[in-house]
């Protein structure tokens, strides 16, 4: 009988070990994802939400350890915690988001948004393994085997975390219920050992039911907003492998798609073509340096503008997109036509296994406000050089501010390691403007041609691209490229990201922003 209730209870600890182990994963995967549409995926926002949870872990360690010389109903009161507070998310992301990001900024917002958020449930998690050891140091002696256990088991539980929150609970789940979910697991868990302790059945009993009342009258992400006084209707929100994918239609304006929170694309009402200059930027400057072009590939769909445009020139285009529902949506809600096909995986892992060549390459991977630092180095360059016709071209959508950007400069410098030629346009500033748009064009022999452009737009844009080309200049080697080993774009970025992301909170509210 003794052996039996010995393994009932060294299971008991093993069991609760993996799941907190799978729930410190689940908080710090699916609150990272939380934080996205307020302060961006930029490594500033990565490194603040692991900071914080390796912070809350550490102090929970200390806690733990305090806690198991003070008894065994210790371990279902913190488990019964951080479930409670996780349940609590769906209403506190808002008003927790909303203040971080106005006081603090997106490096400071992204790691007191997550301290706030997810602090409490982490120091309580760190504290359940010293608690769980002195369980199993109790039932049989030997603490280095007991902690090496509870250790093991915990990283298992950790590792079974993170791939079910990346490839199950992300792509299918909306965050409030994931991490609200992980919260009633946790509760369900604190219950069960509350449960084997006296005087503690009933509070468990009473916070679990509290959780499930919480959990069932958890608020919804709205379906219309109001932006400066006009109607906004979300027609879709949801969860993906690069963040938070939306569709909106905002009255009298057009259609867009975002990522967290940035858009990635737009349509106008009269024309159902690009709202955005920046896509009939790369349209034009395509059309004047090979008006000859028969196919192209473009990196990065978005809303597939380019790609629709493209097509109507008669140029057979191929796409690569990582993440499969954003060709869903620019399907469904922006009308990429049938012909356009799309690879969905990641960019330079497409053009290290495709042996085709195009005549035109587009670059355009923004996810958010960034382009990651691997598609601009030198080798990710000659890469795609390698990857056009003779007289090819590469052309690049890239933002910079009014004084021109490190991040711009270290582009025109990788460009400059593959190119002879490669010519930049910067669009001229609109009143109040962040960022500015910098289209690139790489190749030899750049000759613009005089043929108009066979497009449909609107009057406002026709002018704006009369414009960008009386602002044309020679890229410069000013600026250290950077390479696979070595790159700094991040570090060179940040400003201007940060203050796109500050213009972006600044037009969408919290109930906008999530799902």
């Amino acid at each position: 009988m003794i052996t039996n209730l010995m393994m009932r209870e060294k299971l008991a600890v093993l069991v609760t070990a993996f799941l907190e182990g799978m729930s410190v994963l689940v908080v710090e995967i699916a609150g990272a994802r939380a934080l996205a549409p307020f302060f961006g995926t930029t490594l500033q926002v990565w490194t603040a939400q692991i900071t914080a949870t390796l912070l809350f872990l550490a102090l929970g360690y200390g806690l733990g350890g305090r806690l198991s010389r003070a008894g065994e109903g210790k371990l279902p009161i913190v488990l019964l915690a951080a479930g409670i507070w996780l349940v609590l998310f769906p209403f506190l992301r808002a008003p927790v988001l909303t203040a971080a990001a106005a006081a603090l900024g997106v490096a400071g917002g992204s790691f007191a948004a997550s301290a706030a958020l997810f602090g409490v449930p982490l120091l309580c998690l760190g504290a359940v393994s010293p608690l769980l050891i002195a369980r199993l140091e109790a039932v049989q002696a030997g603490a280095g085997g007991a902690a090496g256990r509870i250790f093991f088991t915990n990283t298992l539980g950790g590792l079974v975390g993170g791939w079910l929150t990346a490839l199950v609970l992300i792509p299918h789940l909306p965050l409030r219920l994931a991490l609200a979910g992980s919260g009633l697991l946790l509760l369900i868990l604190g219950l069960a050992w509350g449960l084997r302790v006296r005087h503690f059945a009933r509070v468990g009993a009473v916070t679990s039911g509290v959780g499930l009342l919480l959990f069932a009258l958890a608020p919804r992400p709205a379906q219309s907003v109001l932006i400066a006084n006009v109607p906004v209707t979300i027609l879709e929100t949801r969860q993906s492998g690069v963040g938070l994918i939306q569709v909106i239609d905002i009255k009298d304006t057009g259609r867009y798609l975002m990522i967290d929170g940035i858009t990635q694309g737009g349509t106008t009402p009269e024309t159902n073509t690009s709202t955005f200059e920046y896509i009939e930027y790369q349209n034009l400057l395509s059309h004047r340096y090979h008006p000859t072009a028969r196919n192209a590939l473009i990196l990065g769909l978005g809303a597939g503008l380019l790609a629709k445009q493209l097509n109507l020139r008669g140029v057979r285009v191929t796409a690569v997109e990582l993440e499969p529902r954003i060709e869903e949506a620019a399907r469904t809600w922006f009308s990429l036509p049938s012909a356009v096909y799309v690879f969905h995986e990641d960019a330079r892992a497409h053009l290290n296994r495709t042996t085709a060549r195009y005549d035109l390459i587009f670059l355009d991977t923004f996810a958010g406000e960034n382009t990651p630092w691997y598609l601009v180095t030198r080798e990710a360059i000659a890469l795609m050089k390698s990857r056009l016709n003779p007289g090819g071209r590469l052309l690049i959508n890239a933002v910079t501010d009014r004084g021109g950007s490190p991040g711009l400069a270290r582009i025109e410098s990788a460009l400059l390691t593959s190119f002879d030629e490669v010519k930049v346009f910067v669009e001229a500033p609109t009143p109040n403007s962040v960022k500015i748009t910098a289209a690139i064009v790489a190749g030899q022999g750049l000759v613009a041609g005089t043929a108009p452009l066979p497009s449909v737009m609107p009057n406002r844009i026709r002018q704006r691209l009369a414009d960008l080309i009386t602002h044309e200049r020679l890229a410069t080697a000013e600026a250290v490229a950077g390479t696979d080993d070595f790159s700094d774009l991040d570090y060179a970025e940040a400003k201007l990201r940060s203050e796109w992301r500050g213009s972006v909170l600044e037009l969408f509210s919290a109930s906008m922003l999530g799902d």
